[in-house]
C-alpha cells in the first residue's frame, strides 16, 4: 500500500518575463456547493484518479441511498465517489459516515449483474440525452455498458466478469488526518479505498481558474487487477521504449527531455501526452502491447476530449498519415491512427532490432500528429 499525507495543497502561476521566472501562488478558491463539485468531476473523469476512470452513473439510486458518482476502471471493478466540500468528515458527513455511508453502497452493489450495471447505465443515458447533466456526448459513448467499455479502454470484457471488485474513493477539497487514518486502517483490513483531494485557485493574472488534485491515500492497480486478467503488462519494455524516444521528442513539443513524461507504465498502454502549449491537451500518443491477446504491437493516437475539430484535423489528414505509414479509422476516442505490428508471440518484446523499429514509428507519429494538430502562426 503506498499512502501519501502532506499539508494543504499549494499552486503556483509561473510567468517568465524576459530571462527571470515569477511564482505567484494563486489564490484558493473555496468550491460552492456538493453540487458544484459534482459536476465539475463529472464532466472531467481525468482528474479523479491517476487512472482512466469511466463514469456511469450519477445520483445513482441503491438500497441504503444516492451515492454520487458511480464508474468503472479499466478491469470492469465498480468505482463508488464519496464527493465531500470543504473538510472530509466535516458538516453533514462525519468521520464515521465519510466512511461507512460508501460501504453500504459498496455492499449494496456487490450482487450487482451486468444487466442490473447496464440498467444504471440506460438511465444515465436518458439524464445525460435529456440534459439532466451538463456533460457532453462522448460521456455516452455506445449504447450498452460492454460497447461503452469497450470505447472507453479499448478492450472487450464478458458480461460475467464486470463488478469483480467495489473500489471506494472519498474525493474532497481537504482529507483530514484522521479520514487518511481511518482509511489506511480500512486498507490494511481488505477494503479498497482511496483519498483524494480537488481544490480550486484562481489566477487572477491569467484570468482563469485553476484546479489541483492529489491523491493523498493510494495503491497500487496490482491490488485490484483481477486473476482473469488476460491483459499482461510489459513495464520493462514500456520504460525501454520511453529512454529511447525521449530524447527524440523534446525538439518536437517544445521542452527539454527531462519533461518527457509517459503515464501508466505499468499498464497494457502506456501514453505520452505532449506539453506543447499549442497541442491538445486530451490527445494521447499511446503504446498498445497486445501481442497474446490482440495478435499485435501498436502506436496509436488516442483522444479523450470532446473537441470536434480534433478529430477532423486527424480525418483530414488521412492521406498525410497514410503517406508516412500509419492508418486513420473511424473511431472517436481509441486508436483514431494506428501503426501496426501483427505478432502472436510476447517474444518479439524482447527482440532490440524490433524495439528499435517501434521507436522509430512512434517518433514519427508524434512529429505527424504536431504536424497536424499544432498551429503554426
Amino acid at each position: 500500500m503506498m499512502v501519501v499525507d502532506g499539508g494543504s495543497m499549494r499552486t503556483f502561476d509561473l510567468a517568465q518575463s524576459n530571462s527571470e521566472f515569477a511564482a505567484d501562488e494563486l489564490a484558493r478558491s473555496n468550491i460552492e456547493n456538493e453540487s458544484v463539485l459534482e459536476s465539475i468531476l463529472h464532466a472531467n473523469p481525468q482528474v479523479l484518479l491517476d487512472e482512466t476512470v469511466f463514469i456511469f452513473g450519477r445520483q445513482t439510486s441503491v438500497e441504503s441511498g444516492i451515492l454520487d458518482l458511480l464508474g468503472l476502471d479499466q478491469y470492469g471493478n465498480l468505482l463508488i465517489f464519496e464527493l465531500k466540500i470543504g473538510q472530509s468528515g466535516s458538516g453533514s458527513a462525519s468521520e464515521e459516515t465519510i466512511l461507512s455511508q460508501p460501504q453500504n453502497y459498496a455492499q449494496d452493489l456487490a450482487s450487482c449483474t451486468y444487466d442490473r450495471l447496464n440498467d444504471i447505465y440506460q438511465q444515465y443515458r436518458e439524464d445525460v440525452a435529456s440534459g439532466q447533466w451538463s456533460v457532453s456526448d462522448a460521456a455516452t459513448p455506445a449504447q450498452d455498458l460492454a460497447s461503452a467499455f469497450e470505447a472507453v479502454f479499448g478492450d472487450t470484457l464478458d458480461p460475467e466478469d464486470f463488478n469483480a471488485a467495489q473500489r471506494i474513493v472519498i474525493v474532497a477539497e481537504q482529507i483530514t488526518s484522521q479520514t487518511r487514518q481511518n482509511t489506511r486502517y480500512l486498507l490494511d483490513k481488505g477494503l479498497d479505498m482511496q483519498c483524494a483531494e480537488v481544490q480550486m485557485f484562481e489566477s487572477e493574472a491569467a484570468g482563469q481558474t485553476v484546479l489541483g488534485t492529489n491523491t493523498v491515500v493510494d495503491y497500487s492497480l496490482s491490488r485490484v487487477r483481477p486473476e482473469r486478467e488476460s491483459n499482461p503488462t510489459y513495464p520493462d519494455v514500456a520504460r525501454t521504449l520511453a529512454e529511447l524516444v525521449s530524447p527524440r521528442l523534446s525538439s518536437v513539443v517544445g521542452t527539454d527531455s527531462s519533461r518527457i513524461v509517459f503515464q501508466d507504465l505499468d499498464g497494457y498502454r502506456p501514453y505520452f501526452a505532449s506539453p506543447h502549449p499549442d497541442h491538445p491537451a486530451d490527445v494521447r500518443y499511446t503504446l498498445y502491447f497486445r501481442p497474446a491477446t490482440w495478435g499485435s504491437v501498436l502506436v496509436a493516437i488516442d483522444y479523450f476530449g470532446d473537441d470536434a475539430g480534433v478529430l477532423d484535423a486527424l480525418g483530414q489528414n488521412s492521406d498525410l498519415f497514410a503517406e508516412r505509414g500509419f492508418t486513420v479509422k473511424d473511431r472517436s476516442r481509441d486508436r483514431i491512427v494506428v501503426g501496426n505490428w501483427e505478432t502472436d508471440s510476447p517474444g518479439v518484446l524482447n527482440d532490440e532490432d524490433f524495439l528499435a523499429e517501434v521507436a522509430d514509428e512512434f517518433v514519427k507519429l508524434v512529429e505527424t500528429g504536431h504536424e497536424v494538430l499544432v498551429t503554426n502562426d
